[in-house]
């Protein structure tokens, strides 16, 4: 048995594929035509001016650069009126005006701050520093000292005799503007010449990497216990080390001729010391040979 296929009244057969048109294509009127070409013709003529304006600003740019060079906002600048010197040591504005030199008529835009900041730290005896300018004519210099906890005395063949001052971090210098009054406190370093290494250009010599687990014991010993301080004369650290079973700092004062300690827990340490020179035999003895504090809690002594 056979299907029949449905057939309208002229005999042909139906399809719904009969009724898609056969072009998708529609008729444009002229009143769409003339919208689609204004369009297309005012794009254009966008992108036409944006492109014009861009070439244009392009080619004035870089005529100016070349006809006109850099542009100075700045002015002509005052002359250099005053210098404003700040430090928390011995170092002032005289100081710094011998050490730069004469201004000379430059205003502040003469001065390259950045170089000026960096042969400051080239300084040893300067920790911070900071250049600024204050406009219209003020140059502003601020500096942190580093400070002296123990003096050096060496000799040389062709300089003779200097006293080197060492900071905390181990550094050596030549004091600037120090009276002696200020450092006749300052115990002496008796260091193992080997230790001095000199530098490249021979003006100076390399840090002391021990310097910086003696520095806490000077510190306490000046804060705490300045009786007992006073009278420290040499301070020797050739073991320094704490990771070192023989570790010690050795310390020569007017009453005891070797005072030995632990490189470390300082207060507790200098605490004892004070116990034992109150003891009636110890306060009453002119002179004590030895005392040793670096074994712990106990404390060897010999009058």
């Amino acid at each position: 048995m056979t299907k029949k296929k449905n057939t309208n009244q002229n005999g042909f057969a139906k399809s719904w594929k009969n009724l898609a048109p056969k072009s998708s294509r529609r008729p444009i009127s002229s009143a769409a035509m003339r919208k689609k070409i204004l369009f297309l013709s005012k794009f254009f003529l966008l992108i036409f001016i944006l492109s014009s304006v861009g070439v244009g600003s392009w080619f004035l740019k870089n005529r100016t650069t070349f006809a006109s060079g850099p542009i100075d906002i700045t002015g002509p600048g005052l002359p250099i009126a005053r210098v404003s010197f700040v430090s928390d040591g011995v170092l002032h504005s005289e100081w710094f005006n011998n050490w730069f030199g004469p201004l000379r008529g430059r205003t502040l835009m003469d001065i390259d701050i950045e170089r000026v900041q960096n042969d400051l730290l080239a300084e040893k005896q300067v920790a911070f520093a900071r250049v600024s300018r204050n406009f219209p004519d003020t140059l502003k210099i601020e500096i942190r000292e580093k400070f002296p906890v123990l003096r050096l005395c060496l000799r040389t063949k062709t300089k003779g005799e200097q006293t080197w001052l060492v900071a905390s971090d181990g550094s050596l210098y030549l004091g600037h503007e120090y009276n002696r009054a200020s450092l006749r406190h300052l115990p002496f370093l008796s260091v193992n010449p080997k230790l001095l290494k000199p530098l490249a250009d021979q003006e100076g010599y390399e840090n002391l990497a021990g310097i910086s687990n003696v520095a806490p014991l000077l510190s306490v010993a000046r804060r705490d216990y300045p009786g007992i301080y006073q009278n420290w004369q040499i301070v020797s650290y050739e073991r320094p080390d704490q990771k070192d079973p023989g570790a010690h700092i050795s310390v020569k004062s007017k009453k005891i001729k070797k005072l030995r300690f632990a490189p470390s827990d300082f207060a507790n340490q200098l605490r004892r010391l004070k116990y034992l020179l109150n003891e009636p035999d110890f306060k009453r003895a002119t002179v004590i040979e030895s005392i040793d504090l670096s074994h712990d809690r106990s404390v060897f002594a010999k009058l």
